[in-house]
């Protein structure tokens, strides 16, 4: 778990390194006028930015789940609250994480990493923006501006 503040923002993190040291994957608070929780996987060396490409996670062989993540340099992310809460709430009790990120030359690159041993730091970090483990955030709706008001008899006299 590491937290950094940057002026009007922190950063709270929990992270591990792949098995063979290449590769890191990481759970981030991001709080600041929002709070965003991410997925993100760092390889050493880094990606070049790029459009969205596919990332793949297989948790404790229960199958691969993939989607579309960022790739906006030095590494890939995903932020949409339904994907980051399916994937927290798995990598919160998984012990055998499978990762599987198709770069931006279309080479695979796959990585294996060890889970916690608790859920504990990952529940800090959803914590830490207002998250919680296995709930998609509800997000504010933007207000809706009311119609403008038509004038009544009263008003035109």
């Amino acid at each position: 778990m590491t937290t950094r503040v940057n002026g009007a923002s922190t950063a709270t993190s929990a992270s591990v390194w792949s098995q063979d040291g290449a590769a890191r994957l990481v759970v981030r608070c991001d709080a600041a006028s929002e709070k965003i929780v991410s997925i993100q996987f760092i390889p050493r060396g880094g990606f070049p930015a790029a459009l969205p490409r596919p990332v793949s996670m297989n948790i404790d062989d229960n199958g691969w789940l993939g989607s579309n993540w960022q790739f906006p340099g030095s590494g890939a992310f995903t932020s949409q609250d339904a994907i980051v809460t399916t994937l927290a709430a798995q990598l919160a009790h998984g012990k055998a994480i499978k990762v599987r990120v198709i770069n931006p030359d279309n080479t695979p690159i796959d990585a294996t990493f060890t889970g916690p041993a608790t859920d504990a730091p990952v529940k800090r970090v959803l914590a830490a923006c207002g998250y919680e483990l296995g709930v998609v955030p509800a997000r504010s709706a933007v207000p809706v501006a009311a119609p403008a008001a038509k004038p009544t008899p009263a008003d035109e006299e």
